[in-house]
């Protein structure tokens, strides 16, 4: 640890490590459960919400439809929706409890970084489940119309949402490759030039992403996961160099402060 990042903390023995994880995480699971009350409480709105753009799909289709397989599916159903939804509005409150057990063992310098990148991890995070939902009707729509018109859909409502849940949690795991950038380059482990350089070899590696992470793994969402993270690399050479800029500014000033007068 460098000078300039050494603060003043108290030292914890193991125990008290592990007396404080198991406090955070029964806040975490907490608030996840609080979540999934709530998404339960709105669940009518929720399922109107998850099928929307299979029904949209439907309309042009008039021989699709969901079918319940078992007489208890119908309360599944409902858990796992309500799980899902509970799990993303926890998802800020977690975070929280994630930087407070973490955040004393940072230099000062990674706190700084964290300050920036967690708030921006979370709309990123947002931001690309919002987009794999947008994802999911043309999905959808790309598989059903390799159905022929003959052929009548019973869709399985748990098979659907696992495959609408493995659509916008690969979208928002993805779209934090700004902010994994961002903090490599505020650390000194990257920079915004060796990334510009390389962007040829970037732009083929996001579209390796794509294909191993999309759930359906037709071209179709491989191409509309590709293009928006080649577009978040090309994003992140401009977020690295500004904050390189950040650094170095933080860098003089400490340089100035320790220097003799």
């Amino acid at each position: 640890m460098a000078a300039e990042d050494r603060e003043e903390f108290k030292e914890m023995e193991l125990w008290e490590h592990l007396e404080e994880l198991r406090t955070r995480l029964i806040r975490a699971l907490c608030y996840v459960l609080l979540g999934l009350v709530v998404a339960w409480a709105v669940y009518p709105w929720l399922k109107d919400l998850f099928f929307a753009p299979f029904e949209a799909v439907a309309k042009d289709h008039k021989n699709f439809e969901i079918v319940y397989t078992t007489f208890g599916q119908g309360f599944t159903l409902q858990l796992q929706v309500a799980l899902v939804a509970g799990l993303v509005l926890a998802i800020p409150l977690v975070t929280l409890e994630v930087w407070g057990f973490v955040a004393p063992g940072l230099t000062r310098t990674e706190r700084k970084a964290c300050y920036l990148i967690f708030p921006l991890s979370l709309f990123f995070f947002f931001f690309g489940v919002f987009c794999g939902y947008a994802v999911m009707e043309p999905s959808v729509r790309w598989f059903a119309d390799y159905i022929p018109p003959e052929v009548k859909l019973m869709q399985d409502p748990g098979k659907y949402i696992l495959f609408m849940v493995k659509m916008v949690v690969a979208f928002g795991l993805c779209f934090q490759l700004p902010m994994i950038l961002m903090f490599l380059a505020y650390v000194g482990m990257v920079s915004s030039k060796v990334l510009a350089q390389q962007w040829r070899l970037a732009v083929v590696g996001c579209a390796v992403v794509a294909a191993v992470a999309t759930p359906g793994g037709d071209p179709f969402s491989m191409f509309l996961m590709g293009v928006p993270l080649a577009i978040l690399y090309i994003a992140s050479i401009f977020l690295c160099a500004f904050v390189e800029r950040i650094r170095a500014r933080q860098e003089k000033k400490l340089t100035e402060a320790s220097a003799p007068v």
